[in-house]
């Protein structure tokens, strides 16, 4: 009876994980989204050409790739086996959600690009509580799953912040392409929002938009 019931439980784990990953993707493309008509009216506090306004510019040109990469990184580990295997090698090994954290920095850096700091810090705090809430149910049903494994990798690896000195990784990997190339087209979206933000603000300091609002 409790091998059926395991059995009988892994379609609806897998289906949940899959609506739950749909939802996560579709609420980050939306938080993407919401980021065009604020910079549209918005005018960042220094302007354009100030060394703030260019030093915040190329973190953001910085952050959005590097977070992107990060993510796609990730995938070559994690390769669909979530559900089924404990990931703890690679990435994994100093962080325990680096695909969330690539995510966190590329959003991060998105926001940075309207040189704003109060719209950077409003977008990195309403992520941040998003994706807290997110792990912690991750975290229970993963607790259940592995247990003593689980608890000693929790000990072991941070939940946020990587631990490079943690590194460790199999000297060859099973990778599955069409997750790799899911997170990739993911990751585009990112990548896609930077010529939309620059066009908005070019259009902005010509005049095309009014300007509604100045902020810090």
């Amino acid at each position: 009876m409790q091998t059926s019931t395991k059995i009988a439980e892994r379609p609806s784990r897998a289906v949940t994980d899959g609506i739950l990953l749909k939802a996560r993707i579709l609420h980050t493309r939306v938080f993407i989204a919401a980021i065009m008509p604020i910079v549209a009216v918005t005018s960042p506090f220094w302007p354009e050409y100030s060394l703030p306004h260019e030093v915040m510019e190329w973190a953001g040109h910085l952050l959005v790739p590097a977070g992107v990469l990060i993510r796609v990184f990730a995938s070559l580990y994690i390769g669909g086996r979530k559900n089924d295997e404990l990931i703890v090698d690679g990435p994994f090994s100093v962080v325990r959600n680096p695909l969330y954290v690539g995510s966190f920095i590329a959003t991060t850096g998105l926001a940075l690009l309207t040189a704003s700091v109060l719209i950077t810090f409003l977008f990195a705090l309403a992520f941040a509580a998003y994706y807290s809430a997110t792990v912690a149910r991750e975290e229970v049903y993963l607790y259940r799953k592995f247990g003593v494994r689980y608890r000693r990798y929790v000990r072991r690896v941070p939940r946020w912040v990587p631990s490079p000195r943690l590194w460790n990784s199999p000297e060859q990997l099973a990778v599955k392409p069409y997750f790799v190339l899911r997170t990739i087209l993911d990751g585009s979206l990112f990548l896609l929002a930077i010529p939309i933000l620059e066009t908005l603000c070019e259009m902005r300091g010509k005049g095309a938009v009014p300007t509604m609002l100045t902020l810090l």
